[in-house]
């Protein structure tokens, strides 16, 4: 059986937030007003400073300007988004990790609190199989401006992590695990070789504390 690698996005194979810089792209293309934008982004600095712990609320504000468009139109801005602005941010360290683990024969997963459009097409341009993300609610091919379930944050991705398991029938046994934030710290514990990748303040105390790897990318 395949060793299984699981890799967060965020801070972790890119440089910045994901949702964030596409929050910067839409805004740029004017798919959404300044007012708009802006009380995203407060969330954002509130998020980064510690004072919003479970993003869901935001996150289905953020995606609220979607309701009613066709998935085909949203997939044509990820695809644009990803080739102009957030293929250059993917760290050439993160890079060369994957092909590391790819050549000796590993699976890899990334999973991630981004939309699950985000980190699947960075899955693709990786060449990677496995990609897991959080759900908008699409209805007749549409979306519904809403969140489908739970959002892929904390605990979460652990019982993300564990239904992937099941289902494709692999395992943790020699697991690797990749993240910067606190918030994977549930998904760095059930790995067998955990990695701090540039860790927040909290994730860097506790790696030290477990002697874990600490990795920075620049």
């Amino acid at each position: 059986m395949s060793e299984l690698v699981i890799f967060d996005l965020d801070n972790t194979l890119i440089k910045g937030q994901s949702q964030k810089l596409l929050l910067d792209y839409v805004f740029e293309k004017k798919l959404i007003g300044p007012v708009f934008y802006f009380k995203v982004l407060l969330w954002f600095i509130f998020y980064k400073i510690g004072l919003v712990k479970n993003p869901k609320k935001i996150m289905e504000y953020s995606f609220s300007f979607l309701k009613d468009k066709k998935v085909s139109e949203f997939e044509e801005i990820i695809n644009n988004f990803f080739e102009e602005k957030l293929k250059k941010c993917i760290f050439k360290e993160a890079l060369n990790l994957v092909q590391k683990h790819k050549i000796r024969g590993r699976k890899i997963l990334i999973i991630s609190n981004a939309v699950d459009f985000i980190p699947r097409r960075v899955s693709h341009f990786l060449g990677v199989d496995h990609s897991i993300g959080t759900k908008l609610e699409i209805v007749n091919d549409k979306f519904t401006g809403k969140i489908k379930g739970n959002i892929i944050y904390g605990k979460n991705k652990v019982s993300a992590i564990r239904n992937f398991i099941e289902e494709h029938n692999f395992s943790l046994n020699n697991s690797y695990g990749y993240s910067d934030h606190v918030s994977d710290l549930p998904l760095l514990e059930i790995v067998d070789h955990s990695f701090a990748v540039n860790p927040d303040k909290e994730l860097y105390e506790k790696a030290k504390e477990k002697n874990w790897t600490i990795l920075i990318f620049k």
